[in-house]
């Protein structure tokens, strides 16, 4: 029984694993794509300024847009960073509370009460760990 119960497993974790990675690859294709076609754009915005403006405005003036747009997104970036981020020790605890309360909702509490306050444990454990990460990020 064991060895069908571990193959079946087995084939679920190996169909999800290759399922992740073949959406992996396809994003990256997406972003080469992507980037290829943010170069081209603006290889052809070059050569109409500089058909107007002639080719050192042209260049000047696609290095300074480039150069606004990445602060503009490092600004950004930086405002959400500074945001306050949610305490998650509460939501850890949330998260154990079915498993614990499947458990003791049976009338033979001898083991299972142990259980529950290991389920609990672990989960007030984890969400410290959690909020510890985050605090660690923050200050970084």
């Amino acid at each position: 029984m064991l060895g069908g119960l571990t193959g079946l497993v087995t084939r679920e974790v190996g169909g999800v694993v290759r399922r992740n990675v073949t959406v992996i690859v396809l994003y990256l294709l997406a972003g080469v794509l992507a980037a290829g076609a943010v170069g081209y754009a603006l290889n052809a915005l070059h050569t109409v300024l500089t058909l107007h403006y002639g080719a050192i405005t042209a260049s000047l003036s696609i290095a300074g847009g480039l150069l606004f747009a990445s602060l503009l997104m490092l600004g950004i970036a930086l405002y959400v960073k500074s945001r306050p981020r949610p305490d998650r020790r509460l939501a850890a605890a949330v998260a154990a509370a079915p498993i614990a309360a499947s458990l003791v909702g049976n009338r033979k509490l001898g083991w299972r009460a142990g259980l529950v306050g290991g389920v609990v444990l672990l989960g007030l454990i984890l969400g410290r760990q959690f909020a510890q990460g985050d605090d660690d990020d923050a200050e970084s």
